[in-house]
């Protein structure tokens, strides 16, 4: 009996051991496999250029064919490895027809299960970011809104390349992407990025400025930089729709007659904040974004600008006026007028300072 019991014991014995061993191969493999491949085929960080880009997936595609659409795309850096990861980590023939809207930020895994789900909007969040708003302002909402933390975001815009063609029209300067990142209705994924967030933003961006726009910049002897400047500032001094052509036409006749623009809205962005009431004191900050101090447009942007100011600048009313002041806090309502003296005239009329 004591020899049978010895017997058991050590057969317990051996298929613990045996059931540690094959474990531990598993546990290994799957290690020694993930090593491999992120040595041979999946790039740094630093290497990465972002960008969004949609695929369509056919019914009945394979693992295959779904590979190869992902290489083409710049999703994935080579087929033949997604195919045998999606294998190894059970996706295969699980993927679903459809469109999807995937990010080069992505890994594998995150692609994987999104083929595998609803598309890119299984547990999505959505958000909306307002016309006018600065990249402060828009990382500031993300965080309030536990999509993303600020720090996370202002540091994805600042080290990290964006695959948007537009990109290189823009010159070297502090936030270099303050007026790209286009205001609208946003969905994300609940654990997703703060470059794929830019990356819809950008995205966005690209889709709304189309082609003949970059062809009236160039009619106006403008580069779509200035202009988007120009629109920043209209989103900023206009309230009314109807208005902002007339704004910009103000905008362009300054610049015409070697005039100051004299935009409060450009001094606030100097100071880093809005104010109810500018001090003359305020108008002497020197920086670049001073237009008040400085002649021309300012260096870049003062925020993110919607369409309609992007319009607006693009087809300025054409008149003779030089100045507008605020005439209803309410709605928003400008005074425009032809001269410096009416202008003093109505600013006194209005109790407007500037």
């Amino acid at each position: 009996m004591k020899k049978i019991f010895i017997r058991l014991t050590k057969s317990i014995i051996n298929l613990c051991i045996l059931v540690f061993i094959i474990f531990s191969c598993v546990f290994i493999g799957n290690l020694a496999f993930n090593y491999a491949y992120d040595i041979a085929h999946k790039p740094s960080p630093e290497s990465r250029s972002i960008k969004e880009v949609e695929i369509t997936v056919e019914r009945g595609a394979t693992t295959k064919e779904i590979a190869k659409i992902l290489e083409e795309k710049g999703l994935i850096k080579n087929a033949l490895w997604f195919e045998l990861k999606s294998r190894y980590y059970k996706y295969d023939g699980k993927f679903k027809e459809g469109k999807f809207v995937l990010s080069t930020s992505m890994d594998e895994e995150e692609i994987m299960e999104i083929l595998t789900s609803e598309g890119s909007k299984v547990d999505g969040i959505r958000f909306t970011i307002p016309e006018g708003y600065t990249i402060e302002k828009i990382a500031q909402r993300l965080e309030d809104e536990n999509i993303v933390k600020k720090e996370e975001f202002m540091k994805a815009l600042n080290e990290t390349h964006y695959d948007y063609d537009f990109l290189s029209m823009i010159p070297e300067r502090n936030n270099p992407l303050e007026g790209y990142l286009f205001p609208d209705t946003y969905e994300v994924r609940k654990d997703g990025e703060a470059t794929e967030i830019i990356s819809k933003m950008l995205k966005r961006f690209d889709e709304i400025v189309k082609p003949e726009y970059y062809d009236r910049a160039k009619e106006l002897g403008y580069t779509m930089d200035q202009i988007i400047t120009i629109a920043s500032i209209i989103e900023q001094e206009a309230k009314l729709d109807e208005e902002r052509p007339k704004i910009a036409g103000v905008i362009y006749n300054r610049l015409d007659s070697n005039m100051n623009l004299q935009m409060c809205s450009t001094v606030m962005y100097a100071l880093g904040k809005r104010k109810d009431r500018l001090l003359y004191t305020d108008l002497e900050v020197d920086s670049p974004y001073n237009t008040y101090l400085y002649n021309g447009l300012p260096i870049g942007p003062i925020c993110n600008p919607g369409e309609a100011s992007i319009k607006a600048a693009l087809y300025p009313e054409e008149h003779d006026y030089y100045y507008f002041v605020l005439k209803d806090e309410e709605t928003g309502e400008h005074e425009f007028t032809k001269t410096g003296e009416e202008h003093d005239r109505a600013k006194q009329k209005y109790n407007q300072k500037f």
